[in-house]
Order: C-alpha cells, then structure tokens, then sequence
C-alpha cells in the first residue's frame, strides 16, 4: 500500500462537506493543507477521486468506489479505538508482577482478596524472586524492587522507605545486656541479609557518625528466615521495622542496640518500563501498592 491512511479522514470530510473550504472549516486546517492531502492522496493512489472546476468538485467514479472502501476503513478504526479505550478504562487482562518474598509474603497477600473483589477481570501472575529481573527480558510487568534502585529507563515509584533495627529473642536480648560497643554488636550476629553483609553500614551511636561492618557466618536474601532464626534465639538480626512489628508488639522479638541507629532505610519501589500507553490493570495495580504500603 503506497498511499497513508492518515489522509482518509481529510478526503471523506471533502465529500462530506461538499468541497475543500467547507471541508477545511469543518477541521480547523488551511485549505491548502486539505489540498494539499488531497492531491497526494490521488498521486499516491494514482487515480483522480474528483472532478474540479471554480464552483463545484465531484467525485469520481473511482472516487465513489473508494469513497465505499474509506467509510468501512473509517469505521473499523472507529471501533477499534472504541474497544481499546473500553478496555483501557476497565482494568482486565494478565498482569505478571515480581516480588520479594518478605514483600509478597507480609505485606502484598493479606490484600490480594481485595485486589480481586475490586478488579476481577484481571488476572496477575506472581512470581517471587529474590534479585531483581528484566522486566522486558523476562516479560514482566511491574517488580517491587528492594534498597537502592540502579540507574535505568524504568520508571520507579516509592513504596516504603522504613527503618531497620537490630531485635533479639528476649532471652537473647538479657543475655547481652546493654549493647554498648561495635565488637559486641557484631559479634551477636550470626545471621544477616547478604545486602547487608561484609559492608560497611552507616550508623549514628550516642550523635555521632560511625560505621559497622557485620561478618554474619550465614546470609540469606529473606528477610523472613532472619526474623524466623532470631526467634530461635540466634543472635540478633537487623531487619526492617514493618516486617518485625507483630512480634515487637506481642514480645516475640525486641529491639536491641537501640543506641546504635541506622542511617540507612529499608526502601522498595514498584519499577516498569513505561508511562506512555500504561494499561489500566498496570496502573490500578501501582495504586494498590501504593494504597496497602500508606497504611503501613
């Protein structure tokens, strides 16, 4: 097909309209921007829709016969813009979305029910992965992804940023006492996350800036085994306050070394490719994200 589609409006506002000036009131152009598509509609197609002289133009008989086809061509595209802003505005599909285990464990599945009675016609596939993916690699939609996000051409919305504490067994935490040095800190974990470990950690102790450096004999990327082996009495751990506020609310758990405070947050951030042309389900998904994480 030689000829561009995009001149089809112009030429049936022509036969609509009756001519090249009414037509061109009728869509706000200059008449010579309508002659002008006009005329290379007919080289493109290399036939002569209309008749002209100084008062009147008419169709064709080849005009006529494509006039027949632009009007079903016309339609079509009327529909299809219909339906795809039908399905746009009502959120329905597949949506594949990746985790964190911590995340979709604590916090995204208590709200998955809701989810459903809200939007029931779209269908989310979740995946937990420990590290984050390639969304366009691994055909993912959105990924919640944990500490400081790289530089990249994702768009990237905060979900959480909330600070991480050292807690104990509390048979653990009279056991040590008052933690008042880095050594004995670091010597009562035995268990850390491996973004954690074996770096150097900013910490403010008594107003002052310092820096710890854990040396942890396991480490893992869940969170959730940390804050199962702590209540099994294995030292103490440094996990994000939202994923240990049960236990520090009923006694399980207690905070510990309070004197040496983080300067670091546990941060998460709902990560995907594109603003342009975002799916209602992409879109009400982020805003569940972002509703369940506020109230946090």
């Amino acid at each position: 097909m030689q000829w561009n589609i995009a001149d089809l409006p112009v030429f049936a506002a022509v036969v609509q309209h009756g001519g090249i000036s009414s037509a061109a009131r009728e869509l706000r152009l200059p008449k010579s921007s309508v002659s002008r598509f006009i005329n290379r509609l007919e080289q493109d197609l290399n036939i002569r829709l209309f008749e002209r002289n100084s008062r009147q133009m008419r169709l064709t008989q080849e005009g006529e016969i494509f006039y027949k086809h632009a009007q079903l061509i016309l339609e079509q595209v009327e529909s299809a813009d219909a339906q795809m802003n039908g399905l746009n505005a009502t959120p329905n599909g597949e949506l594949t979305v990746s985790l964190p285990m911590a995340f979709s464990r604590l916090i995204v599945s208590k709200h998955l029910a809701e989810f459903h009675r809200r939007y029931p016609h779209v269908r989310v596939y979740i995946t937990v992965n420990p590290k984050p993916v390639d969304l366009i690699g691994d055909h993912i939609d959105i990924a919640v992804q944990v500490g400081e996000l790289p530089d990249s051409d994702y768009i990237a919305v905060p979900l959480i940023s909330h600070r991480l504490i050292w807690v104990a067994h509390p048979e653990i935490a009279r056991r040590y006492g008052q933690v008042d040095d880095l050594s004995t800190l670091n010597d009562a974990v035995h268990i850390c996350e491996a973004r954690y470990n074996q770096t150097p950690l900013a910490i403010r102790h008594k107003g002052s800036r310092d820096s710890i450096t854990l040396n942890a004999a396991i480490e893992t990327s869940d969170p959730i085994m940390i804050k199962d082996s702590i209540q099994q009495k294995l030292g103490i751990g440094l996990l994000p306050s939202i994923y240990c506020k049960e236990e520090l609310a009923d006694g399980r758990l207690v905070q510990v070394a309070e004197d040496f405070e983080l300067l670091e947050n546990a941060k998460a951030s709902a990560v995907y490719t594109s603003k342009r042309m975002l799916s209602a389900r992409t879109r009400v998904f982020i805003e569940f994200l972002k509703e369940i994480c506020a109230e946090l």
